[in-house]
């Protein structure tokens, strides 16, 4: 059993009914993603023109997964922990204000990687960079949007881990739910790793370094597969755990 699994199989679903909060989250993350499709405010009214929309795919679908992936992360948080008081509807509200203001530079920022990556060819309408100000602006506001995002989904995590007594929290979800804070909280600081990196690489010395801030990101991987790995031991020396 992979360590994904293991982990999601600690948890206990405590809400198999969305609530009105659930339904507003899930409807403004639906809206989000109207907000990147391809070919943004018009149908296509000819061959060329669904042809030149369905440039903007390889975007859109990065765009998808990574809005999706934050959905989840919330709607796994309302399943397992069955939370809706003050804190829990503020912290909720307060991620989908972020997340519809987060995918105007997740678009740009992806807009721009395909059309490098292809000559423009898979880029649906113009994007441009003019400066390296421009991009330095484009890197901070994308990093600080993401880390913002993470960090409201960590304090979502935490506020269920000091509610623990009155969930019923074992301790394998409690080992469970600090490594959610602990990667949520990491995601972020790879954010504003980027944001920092941004501000201070000299862009225009070598074109290689304006992918390094984008590059950055890819530290997520490896960071979440080691803290997978350290939730697992920590179940695993639980009491609950089986001999």
């Amino acid at each position: 059993m992979s360590a994904r699994s293991r982990l999601q199989q600690s948890m206990r679903v405590r809400r198999e009914q969305p609530t009105r909060l659930e339904g507003f989250v899930d409807a403004s993350f639906a809206f989000a993603v109207t907000l990147v499709v391809i070919s943004i405010g018009r149908v296509p009214a000819s061959v060329p023109d669904m042809l030149q929309a369905l440039r903007g795919v390889p975007t859109f679908a990065v765009c998808f997964v990574l809005i999706a992936r934050m959905w989840k992360s919330h709607r796994d948080w309302s399943r397992h922990y069955d939370l809706e008081d003050g804190t829990a509807v503020a912290l909720s509200i307060g991620l989908v204000f972020l997340v519809l203001i987060y995918v105007y530079p997740l678009r740009l920022l992806f807009a721009l990687m395909f059309a490098g990556l292809s000559g423009g060819r898979l880029m649906d309408q113009p994007v441009t960079i003019g400066s390296a100000f421009e991009l330095r602006a484009a890197f901070a506001v994308f990093g600080v949007g993401y880390a913002a995002i993470w960090l409201v989904l960590a304090s979502l995590y935490r506020h269920a881990l000091r509610a623990r007594a009155s969930i019923g929290l074992d301790a394998a979800e409690i080992a469970v739910t600090r490594f959610r804070i602990r990667q949520n909280v990491a995601f972020a600081a790879v954010a504003l790793l980027s944001v920092a990196a941004a501000a201070v690489l000299p862009f225009d010395r070598s074109p290689w370094l304006t992918t390094m801030p984008g590059t950055l990101y890819l530290l997520m991987i490896p960071i979440a597969a080691a803290l997978r790995g350290r939730c697992v031991r920590e179940i695993d020396a639980s009491p609950q755990a089986p001999a």
